[in-house]
């Protein structure tokens, strides 16, 4: 029997673990500072906000710990959420609920995206929690626990209380995670960001994240806070006017106990006024979407905001802010011509980026691509069936008949009828990672960027993070020491740092210590993709020519 929500409820919070190889599951570089994974469930400690407050909560994040029976059993009620990736353990954490009747509750990017994926859950949260789970409180109280509940309006987020903190041990990860704004005003066709959380950005106020910041801290936290939004500069002018200006303050009067780390649109490198005030908010890392370099794609694919100013332009303006900038790129674009492997190559070089997310295209469902590939009749699901309606659409992405083991937005692209060779795609993608992550390829470019870095920084490690930081030096110089390829290379990138300035050190070893995970995931994408592409060959339909495999002699013409 359900228990009426306004009795005293044990709650069970469940973040299901992620990928291992993911691009963003570096738990092998985590391991290097004593951390275990690199972020905490923001969405759930969110979740646990919003839940009535006379509730106990226990979280269980399968990122850092294994299964514990005695705290399932503990719960009256389990909350699950989480993104694509996630899909495959979350449904067997429904399994097990089932299994021993435990009342479970689901929401997150990818049951709203496909909600009847996850009907044998309890109860289906489909939207924004501020928004839905209101919904879903009202219909238990009226005796209806169970059922698809789904958001009426987007929240304003100016009421979304501050994530429980208290929750977390802090000490499992890597950097803590604050949100300030939702939604983005581009219109990428691939995108899904723009589907789940709309095209007009809305944010916080620069109370609420001091308030959540100070909570972290309070928490006895120092090092890196990730700005998780999509696109932190969605609404410039609030940045510019109202936060920046606080986060400044803040930081002076607490010390600067943090640096931050972000993502933004390629617009951010136009702006001088803004990036010299994320410079001294103490901004030291920006993730960024550029994709392709190929500026017909860009257009193709309506993501024009990149093709206003040269990448290369706006990437090392970031740089003389003191900002390392990681991307994002993709291969398998409509259009998109032979030897695409060799163009982003050259571009990642020239860039200096070191932490590169190179994946294949997945259309999501629920986005401007997915819709016009059904209308082209070009659509695939997972399993490489075709999907020629919206119905079927909104089961598309079921990792369980997927065509590799692990789902992400890595290696699992190419789920439609490409325009070009299908298997040509496969064979660049892999020769992309394995390039630009090779020792040499990873170490040239951190030295080309050491003189165009001009890292700045006011910040002052607590005992906690000095700590963190030695810990990780000592064991990368340890691990490297036995691997003949970067042992040397380790200690010259650290001596020629040193004349930079400490701040340059920082973060140049940051990016040694990362690449023990980008060492283990060329093996993975190598080993993945050869599979796939295998697979795909023997079993593919045979009206698909665009699947075909071509000959020695067709290549080569």
């Amino acid at each position: 029997m359900v228990p009426h929500p306004d009795s005293p409820i044990k709650c069970l919070l469940i973040q299901a673990e992620f990928v291992e190889f993911s691009f963003w599951n570096y738990k092998d570089a985590c391991e290097l500072i004593g951390a275990k994974t690199p972020s905490p469930p923001l969405g759930l400690i969110t979740v646990a906000a919003i839940l009535p407050q006379h509730w106990s909560f226990r979280l269980l994040d399968l990122n850092t710990k294994e299964f514990d029976r005695k705290l399932w059993d503990w719960a009256d009620i389990i909350c699950v959420g989480g993104m694509l990736p996630q899909q495959k353990n979350i449904l067997k954490l429904i399994e097990l609920a089932n299994i021993d009747h435990k009342f479970i509750a689901v929401g997150g990017p990818d049951p709203s995206s496909q909600p009847e994926l996850y009907q044998h859950a309890d109860v289906v949260v489909v939207g924004e929690g501020e928004s839905a789970i209101p919904i879903w409180l009202e219909s238990w109280k009226a005796g209806q626990p169970r059922g698809l509940f789904r958001e009426k309006e987007k929240p304003d987020v100016t009421l979304s209380p501050c994530p429980r903190y208290d929750l977390l041990n802090l000490a499992d990860y890597a950097q803590i995670g604050v949100q300030y704004s939702r939604g983005c005003p581009f219109n990428c066709e691939f995108c899904d960001i723009i589907e789940l959380y709309g095209r007009k950005p809305r944010t916080k106020s620069p109370e609420q994240i001091l308030k959540e910041l100070t909570a972290i801290k309070k928490l006895g936290y120092s090092g890196s806070v990730d700005i998780v939004d999509d696109n932190f500069i969605g609404n410039k002018r609030s940045v510019k006017r109202d936060l920046l200006p606080a986060l400044i303050q803040w930081n002076k009067e607490n010390k600067y106990p943090f640096f931050y780390a972000t993502e933004a649109s390629m617009n951010l490198g136009d702006d001088d006024a803004l990036l010299q005030q994320m410079q001294e908010a103490e901004f030291r890392i920006v993730f960024m979407g550029i994709e392709t370099p190929d500026y017909k794609l860009l257009m193709m694919t309506q993501k024009s905001q990149n093709t206003v100013k040269p990448i290369e332009d706006r990437v090392h303006k970031i740089y003389e802010y003191g900002m390392v900038v990681t991307a994002g790129f993709i291969l398998g674009f409509d259009g998109e011509k032979s030897g695409m492997d060799q163009s982003m190559i050259l571009l990642i070089e020239k860039l200096k980026i070191n932490m590169a997310m190179v994946g294949l295209l997945v259309a999501l469902p629920k986005t401007q691509l997915s819709r016009r590939l059904i209308r082209e009749d070009r659509l695939l699901s997972f399993s490489g069936a075709r999907v020629r309606s919206e119905d079927e659409l909104r089961n598309s992405a079921k990792v369980s008949l997927a065509n590799v083991a692990i789902v992400d937005q890595t290696v699992a692209g190419l789920n439609f009828v490409t325009t070009r060779n299908r298997f040509e795609i496969f064979e660049e993608y892999a020769n992309v990672i394995e390039n630009i992550y090779s020792p040499k390829s990873y170490f040239d470019r951190l030295m080309r960027l050491l003189p165009l870095l001009k890292t700045k920084s006011k910040h002052k490690p607590n005992f906690f993070e000095t700590k963190r930081m030695l810990l990780g030096f000592y064991r990368a110089a340890k691990i490297t020491r036995n691997i003949p390829s970067l042992r040397w290379r380790f200690w010259q990138i650290f001596l020629r740092s040193l004349p930079y300035g400490p701040p340059v050190t920082e973060q140049v070893m940051r990016l040694v210590g990362i690449y023990i995970h980008f060492q283990n995931q060329v093996e993975y994408v190598k080993k993945t993709v050869g599979a796939q592409s295998k697979k795909q060959q023997n079993n593919m339909p045979k009206d698909l020519h665009q699947w075909e495999k071509p000959s020695p002699q067709t290549k080569a013409s």
